[in-house]
């Protein structure tokens, strides 16, 4: 019985392997919006936002906002990347938070006017999304899949999404 049980649970560790890596390769993580994009809408019209987030200043060129999508049913490794991810926000780009070249919202995608997130990023998962809006239309924008495998490493975690940040600010 006890061999029956430990199979059982290596076959459920495998498909999970395997739907996970599945996953991946079918989900692209940057994606370029062609000129004719749609304009951002203000957080407030679509979303409860965090308390770091500045009103929509539709006066900068460009901007970037890092979005936080999840459900209404919360685990602890979801909110622990929530956590981490306003921190390296926070942390990292203060000045900018202040003057509106970035933002930070989180969105519960239960919500019925958040759900078309889902498709919008091709969710599947609790995501950090990072968007680049000029001239109020998002442009690009990218999924950091990896804060899933960073979890463990507070440090490494930050950095990531720190440096990720930094290379979307750079990017034309």
């Amino acid at each position: 019985m006890r061999h029956s049980t430990r199979l059982a649970a290596i076959l459920v560790l495998v498909g999970f392997a395997f739907a996970c890596v599945y996953a991946a390769d079918q989900t692209p993580t940057v994606k370029e919006k062609p000129a004719a994009a749609a304009t951002v809408a203000a957080p407030s019209a679509v979303a409860k936002t965090d308390s770091l987030a500045k009103p929509v200043n539709d006066t900068l060129s460009h901007k970037i906002v890092a979005y936080y999508f999840h459900g209404t049913r919360r685990c602890p490794s979801c909110m622990k990347i929530e956590a981490y991810s306003q921190e390296a926000i926070q942390t990292g780009f203060a000045e900018d938070l202040k003057s509106g070249k970035m933002q930070w919202q989180v969105i519960n995608t239960d919500e019925s006017p958040n759900e078309h997130y889902l498709k919008d990023y091709q969710l599947y998962t609790k995501s950090l999304i990072l968007s680049r809006v000029e001239n109020g239309k998002e442009i690009k924008w990218k999924n950091l899949e990896k804060v899933w495998e960073l979890l463990g490493d507070k440090e490494a975690f930050v950095k990531y999404v720190q440096d990720e940040v930094r290379l979307m600010a750079q990017e034309k």
